[in-house]
């Protein structure tokens, strides 16, 4: 893929002002100044200026065509950007169709069109700062590569002509992108030179340093208001007051530098990068692509066009002419007052839509196939993680099947100890998006509710087979594997379905297999996967749609488990550990199992981080202890069991892709999911120790079920007024009493501290989704009504749910 030809063409460019600063020299087209426009007399070919008085303002207004329009040289605030040129901005990076923008919409939230995506119904008064940025950990999911700064496009496109990587032919497609640059193909630029771990965030430089391109018309403001000029200090290139720096609110709206000997020269990385990108395309195709941005997009200048500006709360210099110098210096008004306005149907460089564009797909091997048969295998190899002993890359797995909402840039929040305080670094939660799961996973308290309150689907929403879970009759450990009595304390002690040969192991008779963990199960499809997947008819020998949906059919499932993990009429396995440093046979790394130094005093129940109080106490059951919330795994604990339904997501996804889609939520087992809390999966809780914080510890002494005095689902959000409630799946009603004349434990609700400003802002006080409790007593179905009997469906050792 060689680009001599363009090569040759940037050598034979003139020099249009050889005053003009040069790139640095790992960013220079060439290696001289003579020989080629610097960037800067590039923006000023593709955005012609209008000429200055020595007062810094407009000396002619002259008309704005297509062919002859002339924008502002004295740059001073991004508040016109997306007008008419007479206005003083320059083009958004929505209008230069900036392919990695990733774009918040124009949906009448706070900050449309701006990288910050706020939750549709967030108030106008919140920061910027809690409108987190599009951060994803893999490129193959919905969101592939997030936000991608402008200036790290530029950098990469620079070094890309300068290192010969495209071909002219290779660069553009007139027919699909007109003079853009081919999407896909800048996404190899960039990852060529800002290569991705899987599963991790990139962490691109600042356009200030060599490594983010050298841009050397940013001029940070890191000494401060009063120190307009050289030598430039690291900071935003947002000029503002100490008193708006310490509001918190959005830097953006300060003015860029205004005084001194750079007064003006701002400009934005992603109009150098439209430049460069004319300035390419017409080398490429000048009988298609002009010299000038504008005359490239002539509908920019259309009367009926739905503009990208963003809102800008109330500036000091209001009162003034919008086309003026003066007003374009204004400062924020404090206190801060903002509006977002109202929705625009504005086509935005979204996140999604840029995925859409991308020709790549998931990895498929950490090693290349070595045979025939291996690389023509009609199913693609799990993604594997060669640091993780190249064992499945579970967190690109989970991505594609529960897209999650953007981790907060620092990381998710976390205590410096188990019981300790807020790290001061780590204090911004995530915010909820539509259609998506929460990245910071601190408690299965919210699991099987609606998305936006943190949780993920529970084993019974995804149908999984081996759950055996105990009926919703009120009673302590509802929804739960463990079957107790309407009076029972300890929901830990109460038994499991035929689990009951032993530690990690499962008793196989009549009835099935009984309950085991679903690490074991994900264990036995991984090894049978990654085994036939090249050799068998996975497809038709796994999948039934009509008896089955997207799930492995459930005779299928046991044949494996029992292959894999059988052991006479018991099915015995290893915890999903590393056992004297090696994965154990059912190893899942994601579990967070036992960290120190939070669990060093034995106080820790599975991946649930208890405190020492808490498991002193010694009836809590530890489900309802936090996951890991310490340390640089705060918040990733995910759930096996939705590994489980990734993968099989994953595989029929594959084998029915018009039945089965990628993501969970748009599957069938995803179709009407948490529609309604009073008919939903998620299990009572206790009375936490703080009613606001998703990583609370249980009261002691211990107290169930919830007050609902904050965020945690009790009997009033999760039953309404009835006893029990309809959620379709296999159940074992063996040891529940439905007697209506057991009283209920008591529920006095406990004073709890008021929440602290960090508190997530995912999780009301109340639920307000779905229908309306019901107001009389609804009758559950008759296998409910069955006291002190199994009531589960068996075809050979399968279950058949209830649908």
């Amino acid at each position: 893929m060689k680009f001599s030809s363009l090569a040759t063409a940037l050598a034979l460019a003139p020099a249009v002002a050889s005053a003009s600063r040069m790139l640095n020299e790992t960013a220079m087209l060439n290696e001289t100044a003579s020989t080629h426009p610097e960037i800067n007399d590039l923006m000023n070919i593709a955005f012609p200026m209008w000429e200055l008085n020595d007062k810094g303002e407009r000396k002619k207004i002259t008309e704005c065509t297509v062919d002859a329009c002339e924008w502002n040289p004295f740059y001073v605030t991004k508040r016109y950007d997306g007008l008419h040129p007479d206005f003083g901005g320059h083009p958004s990076d929505n209008d230069v169709k900036y392919a990695f923008f990733a774009s918040s919409p124009y949906a009448g939230q706070p900050y449309p069109g701006t990288p910050h995506h706020c939750p549709p119904d967030a108030p106008d008064n919140i920061t910027a700062g809690e409108c987190p940025k599009i951060a994803t950990t893999s490129d193959y999911g919905p969101e592939g590569p997030g936000h991608v700064p402008p200036h790290i496009g530029l950098a990469s496109l620079t070094w890309a002509v300068r290192d010969e990587l495209f071909s002219m032919e290779e660069m553009f497609d007139y027919d699909n992108y007109e003079c853009r640059v081919i999407p896909n193909v800048l996404f190899q630029m960039v990852r060529n030179y800002y290569p991705r771990i899987e599963g991790e965030k990139v962490d691109y430089p600042p356009p200030i340093v060599p490594e983010g391109g050298d841009f050397q018309y940013e001029f940070p403001s890191g000494r401060g208001l009063e120190n307009q000029e050289p030598p430039y200090e690291p900071g935003p290139p947002h000029w503002c007051t100490e008193e708006m720096l310490a509001s918190g609110h959005w830097d953006g709206v300060c003015p860029y530098i205004f005084e001194g000997p750079d007064a003006g020269k701002y400009r934005h990385p992603h109009i150098a990068y439209a430049a460069l990108e004319v300035y390419l395309a017409n080398m490429a195709m000048p009988d298609k692509c002009a010299t000038t941005w504008l005359q490239n997009n002539p509908w920019f200048l259309a009367e009926d066009r739905v503009t990208t500006d963003t809102p800008f709360p109330v500036m000091t210099n209001d009162k003034d002419d919008a086309k003026s110098l003066k007003n374009w210096l204004g400062q924020p008004v404090l206190p801060w007052t903002y509006d977002s306005g109202d929705a625009r149907d504005v086509e935005v460089m979204s996140a999604e839509a840029t995925r859409a564009l991308l020709d790549i797909a998931a990895p498929t091997t950490t090693v290349a196939p070595t045979t025939t048969t291996e690389s023509s295998c009609a199913l693609q190899p799990i993604p594997t993680n060669p640091d993780d002993f190249d064992e499945p890359h579970w967190e690109t797995i989970l991505e594609l099947a529960f897209p999650t909402w953007a981790t907060p840039e620092n990381g998710c929040p976390r205590l410096d100890a188990l019981g300790g305080t807020i790290v001061p670094e780590y204090t911004t939660f995530p915010v909820p998006e539509e259609g998506k799961f929460n990245p910071c996973y601190y408690t299965k308290a919210f699991a099987g509710l609606d998305t936006k309150l943190g949780g993920f689907p529970t084993p019974i929403d995804t149908k999984y087979q081996y759950e055996y879970a105990a009926p919703f009759q009120k009673q302590p450990g509802d929804g739960s594997t463990h079957h107790c009595t309407l009076d029972a304390v300890d929901i830990g002690a109460c038994p499991k379905f035929q689990n009951d040969c032993g530690k990690d192991c499962a008793s196989i008779t009549e009835k099935g297999i009984g309950h085991i963990p679903p690490f074991v199960a994900l264990a036995a499809i991984k090894n049978e996967y990654n085994s036939i997947s090249c050799t068998a008819d996975i497809c038709s020998e796994w999948f039934d749609f009509e008896t089955s949906g997207c799930n492995i059919q459930p005779p299928k499932l046991d044949e494996l488990v029992i292959k894999y993990f059988g052991d006479g009429e018991t099915i015995k396995f290893q915890p999903p550990i590393l056992i004297d440093g090696k994965p154990s046979s059912t190893y899942y790394r994601l579990e967070y199992l036992g960290e120190s130094p939070a669990c060093d005093d034995g106080n820790c129940r599975g991946p649930h981080y208890c405190s020492k109080e808490v498991a002193d106490e010694g009836v809590i059951w530890g489900d309802f202890c936090p996951y890991v919330h310490t340390g640089d795994n705060s918040g990733q604990y995910r759930h096996p069991h939705l590994a489980l339904a990734a993968l099989e997501l994953w595989i029929s996804n594959q084998c029915m892709p018009d039945k089965c889609a990628a993501q969970w939520l748009d599957s069938p087992n995803g179709q009407g999911y948490a529609a309604d809390s009073t008919k939903s999966t998620a299990i009572v809780w206790a009375e936490m120790d703080n009613n606001a914080l998703p990583w609370a510890q249980p009261m002691v002494p211990y107290k169930w079920p919830n007050s609902e005095d904050g965020i945690f689902p009790g009997h009033t959000m999760l039953y309404g007024d009835s006893d029990s409630k309809e959620a379709p799946a296999p159940y074992v009603t063996e040891f529940v009493n439905v007697n209506p004349d057991v009283a209920e434990p008591a529920t006095d609700a406990t004073a709890t501290d008021d929440a602290p400003t960090y508190a997530p802002t995912y999780v009301p006080t109340k639920d307000t989704t779905g229908d309306a409790p019901a107001t009389t007593k609804s009758e559950p179905s008759s296998a409910w009504l069955m006291p002190n009997t199994v009531a589960v469906v068996l075809t050979g050792l399968a279950c058949i749910f209830m649908m």
